[in-house]
């Protein structure tokens, strides 16, 4: 009889969470990358010397209409829009032109009774601003229409509209300077998956609103080899679009114990719980994924509704061994799991396939699996393959969207937990995956997904540090340095929660009822009753001076650029200003709105 292994999710919970509201219709067969034969149109400001003057644009008075200057813009915008109508055809998407003249009829209609803009006449280009001789309209032009209405009388110049960010309430430079990394990429409201395991604890008690923002490496994973062994995938939507940055393929199907290479390409195997498709987001998605830039390859496995057969996981789990493994550059990520009774033969063979995976230089992570249920303790079985020695094992933690923020840093009920399980990682995900022909955003749980989304992390160190000869260790070592201050504990077994090295947490309203690393890095008094284990060191205490005596002749200037009475009386040099939050820097808000000339002013 067969050993039967079990996918580590929850089928009948996810059936119930897919959230149809999300969904739109597409052709699975389609290329989405696709190169484009024209430029993209876009909006543009188009900049005008207006010699005659400025105009009122918000007017209901009739009396500026006889005026030279109003005449003039009138007779621009009919010149540009005729132009626009006569070169339809030189849009990459000239659908987009009629939809934009039916909005205007639309909103005549609307604006009868009330209109405001003086210039109504159509949606295709108007005028936003009028300020003495400048005057500014605003267009959707194609690439070749740019260069035609550069060339009429008194256009200054053409510029694609861009768009103005509200300041970050995060600390680019105290990121990299805890991280390390080499620059920093930052998903804003991203999935709670994502959010959580780039930030340490959140606490009501010392910051205002949950920060909701993903930050990583810029590197994102990028020459790392993410390989799944699963059920089936689909690549061919907008989630793995970025195929002139990695590779995104199947690799083979499995089935009857035979890996097969025919037929083959961005969508492979047959199963009707798209399992492996909502793993592979997890892991390596543009908008949901850890590891945006890792390459990803699919080993589809036959499935019997939940079920795969020892007899096609050995034999995927080979082909990846002989084919696949880039020594020190793959992350083998398995979402499944079973019991078996210790050493039999099955016991062994694992343990052996495995084993030479790591020995060749993979990194392979496993699901523990969804039965709630203490591991690691048994005298006669054994998990596979979470509890073998070649295995990182990745446990639970609760965050369905149901779920408030505070309580979801804890192992889940359904989640597997023990002295196998090396790291605990969202046991709740949102996807989005084709099902049945169609983009459908979903939320799915199980142990399932914390895996991919910790191989994600994992690919995400690798690519940070590529001259790094990666090895099982020293991924755990790195987990456990990350996840250290990260704690979470179930019936006396502790475990630590995945974290990709950044454990600054930020209030998304700029509000902090608390300093160091876990109320936005602020610093602390050197008497501050909160400075303890869960807050940075004593900022006055750093060794970051260039003038480590600090005696009173010899003021102290940190090579960090911090200052002020929170760090150690440092002052600025090179005509800095001290700010309250302890920074020197120069600028209209340092030197002007937020300065403290005790300990630095600008020139």
């Amino acid at each position: 009889m067969k050993f039967i292994i079990q996918i580590s999710s929850i089928i009948g919970i996810f059936s119930l969470l897919i959230n149809n509201t999300y969904a739109k219709s597409i052709n699975p067969t389609s290329n989405v990358d696709k190169p484009k034969s024209k430029k993209d149109d876009n909006y543009y400001l188009i900049y005008v010397n207006n010699t005659l003057g400025e105009i009122n644009l918000y007017s209901d008075s009739t009396n500026q209409k006889r005026q030279e200057s109003f005449i003039f813009v009138e007779s621009l915008i009919t010149e540009i829009n005729d132009l626009i109508l006569e070169n339809k055809d030189t849009y990459r998407n000239p659908e987009k032109i009629d939809e934009i003249e039916e909005s205007s009829k639309l909103q005549k209609r609307k604006d009868e009774d009330q209109e405001l803009n003086t210039f109504n006449t159509s949606n295709l280009v108007y005028p936003i601003s009028s300020i003495k001789e400048r005057l500014v309209l605003y267009s959707y032009l194609s690439e070749k229409l740019v260069k035609k209405v550069k060339n009429l009388d008194n256009i200054v110049d053409i510029i694609p509209q861009r768009n103005f960010s509200f300041h970050e309430y995060y600390s680019k430079e105290d990121i990299l300077n805890e991280t390390h990394w080499k620059n920093l990429s930052v998903r804003e409201n991203a999935d709670l998956h994502l959010s959580l395991i780039s930030q340490g604890k959140y606490d009501k008690q010392k910051i205002g609103k949950y920060d909701s923002n993903y930050y990583y490496p810029s590197t994102a994973g990028k020459d790392i080899d993410i390989v799944i062994l699963d059920s089936s995938f689909n690549f061919n939507y907008f989630e793995f679009s970025n195929t002139d940055d990695r590779i995104v393929k199947c690799a083979a199907n499995v089935s009857d114990g035979r890996p097969s290479i025919k037929d083959i390409e961005n969508s492979c195997g047959h199963s009707t719980l798209y399992h492996g498709e909502s793993v592979s987001d997890t892991a390596a998605g543009l908008k949901h994924g850890a590891a945006s830039r890792a390459n990803v390859y699919g080993v589809s496995v036959a499935t019997k509704g939940a079920q795969f057969s020892d007899t096609d996981l050995l034999a995927g789990l080979q082909f990846i061994y002989e084919k696949l493994v880039r020594p020190h550059k793959t992350v083998i990520n398995l979402s499944l799991g079973g019991k078996d009774i210790i050493n039999s033969e099955t016991h062994k063979q694992f343990d052996s396939v495995l084993s030479a995976i790591e020995e060749k230089g993979g990194i392979i992570v496993a699901s523990a699996g969804n039965d709630g249920e203490l591991i690691g303790k048994s005298s006669n079985s054994i998990f596979i393959p979470c509890e073998l020695d070649s295995v990182i094992c990745v446990g639970g933690i609760t965050t369905s969207q149901k779920t408030s923020i505070e309580n979801v840093y804890k192992i889940d009920q359904y989640s597997n937990y023990g002295p196998p399980v090396d790291v605990y990682a969202p046991f709740y995900v949102i996807n989005e995956i084709i099902k049945e022909n169609r983009i459908q955003k979903i939320e799915v749980p199980g142990t399932s997904f914390s895996s991919p989304l910790v191989a994600g992390l994992v690919a995400t160190i690798m690519g940070e540090n590529p001259n790094v000869k990666y090895t099982k260790e020293v991924i755990l070592k790195k987990l456990r340095e990350n996840g250290k201050s990260e704690t979470i504990s179930k019936n006396n077994q502790s475990g630590i929660i995945a974290n990709n090295g950044k454990h600054i947490v930020y209030s998304s309203d700029g509000k902090y009822n608390g300093c160091g690393v876990y109320a936005g890095n602020r610093p602390c008094s050197p008497d501050d009753n909160n400075n303890s284990k869960d807050n940075s060191k004593d900022n006055s205490k750093d060794n970051t001076k260039d003038n480590s005596e600090g005696n009173d002749n010899k003021p102290i200037i940190r090579k960090d650029g911090r200052c002020g009475p929170y760090y150690g009386n440092a002052v600025c040099g090179n005509g800095q200003c001290c700010n309250s939050n302890g920074r020197c820097g120069t600028g209209l808000f340092y030197c002007f709105f937020d300065c403290l000339p005790k300990y630095g002013d600008c020139y």
